[in-house]
């Protein structure tokens, strides 16, 4: 994926750095993709999470596998492109979030997980939010994508 997303296309338009309670942004991905039969009972579309988080140095993808944490950086995307869309264009189900700065008490106590991994990259805190389709749900209200609809496509 990183030779055809080098060329990330259009800056996005909304600004979080410095707002009030907004440490950054980052864009969610959901996506079907998964090699344990135990997830496969999991919304089709929504299987696996993972995101990428803008920083001064470009963007760093992590990917919070069953048997490890992928972490890469992509130096040469600009942290200023929009990124969601440019990954919806290619099909997948993309959203730029702000990077929230969390409550300072101890986040809930879930197993780790995808959706664990990326609520605390983001600064989400809650006990009700723990699949990838939760996660979109919740995502979705603090969306800073452009767009007036999202949706996702079912294989089944």
């Amino acid at each position: 994926m990183a030779t055809e997303t080098d060329q990330v296309p259009d800056p996005i338009h909304v600004q979080t750095a410095g707002a009030p309670g907004i440490a950054g942004r980052a864009v969610v991905v959901f996506a079907e993709e998964t090699r344990l039969p135990k997830l496969r009972r999991l919304k089709p579309g929504f299987r696996h999470c993972f995101a990428y988080l803008a920083l001064e140095q470009g963007w760093v993808g992590l990917d919070p596998l069953a048997h490890r944490l992928e972490i890469k950086g992509f130096p040469n995307w600009s942290r200023e492109a929009d990124l969601a869309a440019h990954l919806r264009r290619l099909g997948q189900c993309a959203l730029t979030v702000p990077v929230l700065e969390p409550p300072r008490r101890l986040a809930p106590p879930l197993p780790f997980s995808c959706v664990e991994t990326v609520k605390r990259l983001i600064g989400l805190h809650s006990w009700r939010i723990r699949t990838p389709w939760e996660l979109f749900l919740e995502t979705r209200k603090i969306c800073l994508d452009n767009v007036h609809y999202l949706f996702y496509m079912s294989k089944h």
